[in-house]
């Protein structure tokens, strides 16, 4: 009798509450979320909870109401078994039953909903950050100075002239100040617009650029022209290390594409433009031109850049038209080159990567007229060689504390095939060769003061071969720099 009772009030409350849905449409669709997540807090209510408690919660929790009363039927034979069993609390669960509108193990129920939303969002934020703007924050992905990376390993994290030289657009939205004693080096990036001093030649030299994530230009000036006039001839002088470059680069799609030219004189020029005689001019410039294509956007194993480099390096005296000397010097030189890098360790604390630097150097000298010793007469001369360079190279960084790491890194540079053909009024020579260089290796600290400041060194090879240098400073360090975060 008291399982029929507790069934027909259990029907009487799904009744109740489907007549409150139908007069309030509005806060149905509101509660329609709530189904969703009721079969999780469902469990814990029905340990608690009495039996027509139970035949309440899951009508929502199924999210239907074409047939409330079979949802119900089946909560409802559940206590069943208890009741046999224990006939003494019967009448409990009558007498809660009598409190059939109770609305509050669904209110719950709709209070865990809300925590639930917001801590889905935050994890899949960070999750779309890597993917439009690289690889997450780390103390192996932050930004280096020059002492760090000088193999050129793509695989790597970036150090200062890589960003200035190749990769502008990384500049984009970072904000720090770097100084480099050893290099004669400033750097300041502020989000956007950044500046750098540092020297060409025997001159101090200005760049000045802007960055986004897309787009980047940078000019760099290093300006030293003298010109004396008098009454007999005007003097013209540019001195060595004059520079007028600019680089512009543009992201497309997960590849950067940067375009650079820089007009240097490598000598001191002087011009003469005299009242009477000939007039002289001195060339010793360098024109140089490169387009390099890196995937670095959007590598995670694998690592390269690739390109060409042009430069057209004159070296000449010119004197009432005429050239001066018999040297093959002024050439034209165009270098396609490739650079590949992949990390081959990691740990959590470490990493160790592996690269190879390759680069196809295809050089022909102008032509010139030479005279030749034995029967007086001037000859043509060419001159003209191919080569392929490889350097193979290897970092490793481990992180001693939070706040310290480690790093070095080696590489030597591989002469693999070289072929020179000079044609001379006194021979023909031609040359082929074959020469594996030194090796170039390097240690160096970076030590990070939280998120404020920063400073990496790397220990020059006097101050392993050497005790002197320690105490005067000749030659210790290969370079040494700081930062400054903001």
């Amino acid at each position: 009798m008291n399982l029929k009772t507790s069934f027909a009030l259990t029907l009487a409350s799904v009744a109740f509450a489907m007549a409150q849905d139908a007069a309030q449409p509005a806060t149905s669709a509101a509660e329609a979320p709530a189904p969703a997540v009721a079969e999780q807090p469902a469990a814990a209510p029905a340990a608690t909870a009495p039996a027509a408690t139970e035949t309440v919660q899951p009508a929502p929790a199924d999210g239907s109401t074409s047939s409330p009363t079979e949802k119900v039927a089946e909560p409802a034979e559940a206590p069943a078994a208890p009741t046999a069993a224990e006939p003494a609390p019967v009448a409990e669960p009558a007498k809660k039953s009598a409190e059939p509108a109770q609305p509050a193990p669904e209110a719950k129920v709709a209070e865990t909903v809300p925590p639930q939303g917001p801590v889905a969002a935050p994890e899949a934020a960070p999750g779309e950050v890597p993917v439009r703007m690289g690889p997450p924050k780390t103390p192996f992905t932050v930004l280096h100075g020059n002492a760090y990376n000088r193999v050129q390993n793509e695989a790597a994290g970036d150090n200062v002239d890589a960003l200035l030289n190749k990769r502008l657009t990384k500049l984009a939205n970072q904000k720090f100040f770097y100084i480099e004693p050893t290099g004669e080096k400033g750097v300041v990036s502020l989000g956007g617009f950044f500046g750098a001093m540092d020297i060409s030649g025997e001159l101090g030299r200005a760049t000045a650029g802007y960055a986004t994530p897309g787009f980047a230009i940078e000019a760099r000036l290093g300006l030293g022209q003298i010109k004396t006039e008098t009454k007999d001839a005007d003097i013209k002088e540019t001195v060595e290390g004059d520079d007028w470059g600019l680089t512009l680069s543009k992201t497309l799609g997960g590849y950067v594409v940067t375009l650079s030219g820089d007009w240097i004189t490598f000598a001191k020029e002087t011009n003469v433009d005299p009242v009477r005689g000939p007039k002289t001019e001195q060339r010793y410039r360098d024109l140089d031109a490169s387009l390099i294509v890196t995937d670095g956007p959007s590598a995670r194993k694998h690592f390269w850049s690739a390109g060409v480099a042009f430069n057209r390096h004159e070296d000449e005296l010119e004197s009432g038209g005429t050239l001066i000397g018999d040297s093959l010097t002024s050439n034209f030189t165009v270098v396609p080159l490739f650079n590949y890098g992949t990390p081959v360790l990691r740990a959590n604390y470490a990493n160790v990567y592996m690269g190879l630097n390759a680069s196809v150097p295809v050089t022909v000298y102008d032509k010139a007229d030479m005279r030749d010793s034995t029967s007086g007469k001037y000859k043509e001369a060419s001159l003209w060689t191919v080569g392929v360079n490889l350097a193979p190279n290897i970092l490793g960084e481990v992180l001693l504390t939070e706040s310290l790491m480690l790093f070095g890194e080696a590489s030597y540079t591989w002469e693999a095939f070289r072929y020179v053909d000079n044609q001379t009024p006194y021979a023909d020579v031609k040359v082929k060769r074959s020469v594996a260089d030194k090796v170039e290796a390097t240690m160096g600290l970076r030590y990070q003061y939280k998120d404020w400041a920063a400073c990496e060194f790397a220990f020059g090879d006097s101050f392993f071969t050497d005790t002197k240098s320690i105490f005067n400073g000749e030659g210790v360090f290969v370079s040494f720099g700081g930062f400054i975060y903001f």
